[in-house]
């Protein structure tokens, strides 16, 4: 039976094997695949900087409201209703479109990390046989590591198809970058081994990002947006943990993700920043308000 995260992981294999079967270089359709799944998070990105900004607008009145009623708990979370609800405000609205981030990482681990099962669809049965041919324990994360040894086995082979063993084949071609095997998993080789180099690159890039995005995006965070400002810094200390005992792929694809946020930062900071988006928000208030005064 499918899991939610093989689901997520299969349409995410389909995205990156289209990307492999168009350059037949693994590394570049990493980064390809990286590009699209970023295109795919700017709408979420954008829709909780709205969030932010519209609560942002709002604060002066939360704190009054907070001042006035701060021995009355339930006549405050009346009030502070009565406000959202006049405003068209969610105080959650910042937070909620965090949840693709948290989708995408289950779906791009699982193609990257899965590849028999996500991009091939090979069944389990299959894989595990293959697994146990070769006195292997059964790992789902180190398939990668199974599939180069696949076609030189000939115990291996025959339990896979033809068609699966020109496709495995294929994908054996491009691992390389730079020199840099994206099949080793980190974790596994020595520190000053290259394969640490995306690692110390993808921590490094994701600091920046969450440090540029919040300096460039944001404007001070109001009362009860607290998760807007502490929740990037949350998700990425357990991606510190991931990328060194995942593929050296994972690394590559969180890197490239992360350089591509800060280019993000800075473009939304100049187009669609905070006081923009207050200013739209605001307009938009008062033309409701004189439309309602009108009738």
């Amino acid at each position: 039976m499918v899991n939610f995260f093989d689901l997520i992981g299969q349409l995410f294999g389909y995205i990156l094997w289209f990307f492999f079967d168009l350059f037949d270089n693994y590394p570049l359709a990493v980064i390809c695949f990286t590009i699209f799944i970023r295109l795919m998070m700017v709408p979420f990105d954008l829709k909780s900087r709205k969030a932010s900004a519209h609560m942002a607008r709002l604060s002066k009145k939360q704190a009054e409201l907070q001042k006035r009623y701060k021995n009355n708990k339930e006549k405050l979370n009346d009030e502070l209703a009565k406000l959202y609800q006049k405003e068209g405000a969610n105080p959650l609205g910042g937070c909620l479109p965090q949840i693709f981030p948290i989708l995408s990482f289950m779906g791009v681990y699982a193609a990257i990390a899965s590849p028999l099962t996500n991009m091939f669809h090979i069944s389990a049965d299959k894989i595990s046989q293959a697994f146990k041919a070769l006195g292997e324990p059964v790992n789902r994360a180190s398939q990668l590591l199974l599939i180069k040894k696949i076609p030189t086995d000939q115990n291996v082979l025959g339990i896979f198809s033809e068609s699966e063993v020109h496709a495995i084949n294929d994908f054996n071609k491009g691992f390389n970058l730079f020199g840099m095997d994206l099949s080793t998993t980190p974790i596994n080789t020595h520190f000053l081994d290259f394969a640490w180099i995306l690692p110390v690159l993808c921590i490094a890039t994701m600091i920046a990002s969450v440090v540029i995005s919040q300096k460039l995006n944001f404007v001070p965070a109001p009362q009860g947006a607290g998760c807007i400002k502490f929740f990037p810094y949350i998700m990425s200390i357990p991606f510190i943990w991931v990328v060194i005992t995942a593929p050296s792929a994972l690394g590559l694809y969180y890197t490239v993700s992360n350089v591509l946020m800060i280019v993000q930062s800075f473009l939304i900071a100049k187009y669609y920043n905070p006081h923009i988006i207050t200013a739209k928000q605001e307009a938009k208030r008062i033309a409701l308000r004189d439309l309602e005064e009108s009738k």
